[in-house]
C-alpha cells in the first residue's frame, strides 16, 4: 500500500472474506478492508466510503474550475 495521497477515484473490490476500498487507477493499492463477519455489512460500508469520497472529489474538482469571484480579483 502506498503512503502517497489518493489523487483519483475509489472503487470497491469484493473478496471471499472481505471487501476492499481501492484506488480506481490501481486496484492492488487498497486503502481499507472490511471483514465479512458476524453479519457486518462490509459491502455497504465499503460502497458508502467510496461513494462519499468520490462525490467530495468531484465537488472539489468542480469548485477548482470556477473562475475567481469579483472580490478575489
Amino acid at each position: 500500500m502506498s503512503s502517497m495521497p489518493i489523487a483519483g477515484r475509489l472503487a470497491v473490490v469484493e473478496e471471499p472474506d472481505r471487501v476492499l476500498v481501492v484506488s480506481e487507477d490501481d486496484p492492488s493499492d487498497w486503502l481499507c478492508a472490511f471483514a465479512k463477519a458476524d453479519g457486518f455489512p462490509a459491502g455497504r460500508w465499503a460502497h458508502d466510503m467510496a461513494r462519499t469520497y468520490n462525490a467530495r472529489l468531484e465537488l472539489s474538482r468542480a469548485s477548482s474550475r470556477r473562475p475567481p469571484a469579483a472580490s478575489d480579483r
